[in-house]
């Protein structure tokens, strides 16, 4: 037992306020005589604990919701009522983990703890941490599914051919999107066309391609056009890197560094995912827990306080996306969408299970999931005989199996246009796509020789003639765009034999006239500084460059040490020894001789689990309140809220929704002033987790509920 710890538990129970600190120790060890002495106080409080009867009560008294939140509350670091709440927000309303959260305070097995930062820490009572670890269990997080029915459709998955055929369809048409990003209706009817049924996979795409810059929005205002040069380094990545990139910058757009902080932990969390399956609910709260655990299991190292000021500063200027449950879930919706993850067949429940995509993860020997590293950081070992995927027919349609890296499908469809896309994907090679092709420099020769490189068959022959034909016809008159180098004729033999200029030369267009492989616009210091031509001045640009140099390299997944270590032999509270102890207790509060809202009061404690033994009820100092009023309690209501708004404790309140359907909605949080008026009141009220802040009409609340810390 960690004496720092217990200090720091003692710490925080004194530091109670008043009202909260002589409720729990009346309601433990019995009315408080004066003078008293809150250190005192706060160590009878602890020899109670530890008391071996009342441990054991206390343990037995656990029922599977209290452990589920004991287990999770152990394995988040830095929990947060907040945190609890986004954890569990698709299985538990936040009314349930709030007066959860409130009731094992109360019972003395959780307090809280304020951080440097000002937040208020859940924490697990140190005095009786040890007896209570054997009964945590991860299973009740995390448990073993089984299938039990099984789906035989086809399942659709992102695809080397399918990331080419876009990019084809952006470098010949261009895509146009309004100003909220959604892709214009000309665009879609003709993306539904090439891509049946992926309406909303094709627009998740086009936002991961604009928040990547893959794309930039072209001067005449016609659309989005492709970055070449980041569309090259993107295809040198390993298929995992590009599809958890492109899924984590479909949902929103980060910083460099939060970009890599999504995208790995969507490979954590992939890599995580037993070969058995997961619920939605489980990969969700998979996703939320991978990311604050280390590779050996430990706890995600704590930052500096200045650091942390300063991190906080930045997301509140909303530069720095907060990781949150919301964020998180469009994640893994954009995995499923992407498949990623796949949906494989159901429990006998009907709950659907999801399993990572085989091809991208693989089973190791002892049956855990760990990632393929070779389609993390590329197969060292490249065959010598190219796949031969491509066939041409006598109207140009190339039909092009799978089989072909992302890096090695965009050089082979430069001069292609996607036609169609499906198990095999079809292109047309046009005059139109073969003219984009030489405005990046290929000739028909090149053209040939990477068709014959995926195909077991000859080129048609007509084919070749017309390629041949439009690079004549496109080679009689040339338009240049970009920075011209002039030079006298003194310097020509300079400028041609400087390796230096050399490499950045198009084009010579005439004797000491050169066209640079240097965008107009770009900055072009470069190759001032190298070519050692000291009469040139700097040139200077307004243009800004682009936000990322390069992407971020990711490391293999792996699953989070504190998910390997489940407790599979955890103890078992029993239901029947629970009932036991509230049954007897119930037998002798029947027995005493008190007044009877004293005695409904106590039996309320009782059901609540706050009563550990029969001692309790003899010692009690029971102050009688009311803690909740129905809708036609208008005194009792206002009554509650006052006392609420005083003592600045939590409401849970119910109410009609504003459409007069007849149907309720529950809300949690705190009364911040209650005011009067004829014949009604009105109470300001804070939102939880939110912390909105909304006007209500007592009359219209049906049922109100206080919760007591």
């Amino acid at each position: 037992m960690n004496e720092n710890e217990i200090n720091r538990w003692a710490e925080a129970i004194s530091s109670l306020p008043d009202k909260q600190f002589f409720n729990t120790m009346r309601l433990y060890l019995g009315e408080i005589k004066t003078p008293y002495n809150k250190q005192r106080l706060t160590q009878q409080l602890a020899a109670f604990i530890k008391k071996e009867e009342n441990i054991s009560s206390l343990l037995t008294l656990l029922d599977s919701f209290d452990i589920t939140i004991l287990t999770a509350i152990s394995l988040i670091p830095n929990t947060t009522q907040e945190t609890i709440v986004e954890f569990f927000h698709t299985e538990y309303s936040v009314t349930e983990i709030y007066a959860e959260i409130i009731n094992l305070i109360e019972r003395l097995l959780i307090y809280k703890e304020k951080s440097d930062t000002g937040k208020e820490l859940i924490k697990i009572n140190p005095l009786i941490r040890e007896n209570l670890l054997p009964y945590l269990d991860t299973k009740l997080i995390f448990p073993d599914y089984t299938a039990t029915t099984f789906s035989h459709e086809d399942v659709f998955s992102i695809s080397p051919n399918l990331l080419a055929a876009f990019i084809t369809y952006i470098r010949i048409r261009g895509i146009s999107c309004k100003a909220d990003g959604t892709i214009k209706k000309n665009d879609q009817n003709r993306l539904a066309e090439i891509f049946p049924g992926k309406e909303n996979f094709i627009q998740q795409l086009m936002n991961a391609f604009v928040n990547l810059s893959l794309v930039y929005e072209s001067e005449d205002a016609k659309g989005y056009k492709l970055e070449l040069s980041r569309i090259r380094k993107f295809a040198e990545l390993s298929e995992l890197q590009q599809y958890t990139l492109l899924c984590a910058a479909a949902v929103s757009r980060f910083s460099k560094d939060g970009l890599k902080k999504e995208a790995q932990l969507l490979i954590d969390c992939l890599t995580s995912v037993p070969d058995t399956g997961f619920s939605r609910d489980s990969i969700l709260r998979l996703a939320f827990l991978v990311g604050t655990y280390t590779e050996d299991g430990s706890a995600v190292a704590r930052k500096s306080r200045f650091s942390r000021l300063l991190e906080a500063a930045r997301q509140e200027a909303g530069t720095e996306p907060e990781q949150n449950a919301e964020l998180i879930d469009r994640m893994i919706d954009c995995a499923v969408e992407f498949g990623l993850l796949r949906k494989f067949g159901k429990t006998e429940d009907g709950i659907d299970l999801y399993k990572s995509a085989e091809e991208l993860i693989n089973p190791n020997a002892n049956g855990s999931i760990q990632t393929n590293d070779s389609l993390l950081y590329g197969n060292t070992s490249e065959s010598q005989q190219a796949p031969k995927v491509l066939n041409i027919d006598s109207t140009y349609t190339v039909t092009l199996m799978p089989g072909l890296k992302l890096k090695e499908l965009l050089p082979l469809t430069d001069f292609m246009l996607v036609k169609k896309t499906g198990v095999v994907t079809e292109f047309e090679i046009t005059r139109q796509s073969v003219s984009e092709g030489f405005d990046n420099d290929i000739n028909p020769e090149i053209i040939f020789e990477r068709i014959e490189k995926y195909t077991y068959y000859e080129i048609p022959q007509n084919l070749k003639i017309n390629i041949t034909e439009w690079y004549n016809s496109y080679s009689s008159a040339q338009l240049y765009y970009g920075y011209v180098l002039k030079v006298a004729d003194n310097n020509i033999s300079f400028v041609e034999k400087n390796p230096n200029i050399q490499k950045y030369i198009k084009e010579k267009l005439a004797e000491g006239i050169y066209l640079l492989n240097i965008p107009a616009g770009m900055d072009i210091n470069n190759f001032i500084n190298e070519s050692s031509l000291e009469f040139m001045g700097n040139v200077k640009t307004s243009l800004t460059k682009s936000e990322f140099s390069t992407f971020p390299l990711l490391r293999s997944g792996h699953k989070p040490v504190i998910l390997q270590r489940q407790n599979t032999a955890s103890k078992k509270t029993s239901i029947a020894d629970a009932d036991k102890i509230l049954k007897t207790l119930k037998a002798s509060l029947k027995n005493l001789d008190m007044d009877k809202h004293v005695k409904e009061s106590l039996e309320h404690r009782i059901s609540s689990r706050l009563i550990l033994s029969e001692n309790q009820l003899k010692t009690a100092a029971v102050r009688t309140e009311i803690l909740e009023a129905d809708g036609m309690d208008f005194a009792g209501k206002v009554h509650l809220i006052e006392a609420s708004v005083k003592d600045e404790d939590l409401m849970e309140l119910q109410m009609p929704t504003a459409d007069g359907k007849g149907e309720f909605f529950t809300v949690v949080g705190k009364p911040l002033s209650i005011s009067r008026q004829p014949g009604e009141a009105v109470m300001r009220f804070q939102l939880e987790p939110t912390k909105d802040i909304q006007n209500l009409l007592v009359s219209r609340i049906t049922h109100l509920r206080r919760l007591r810390f």
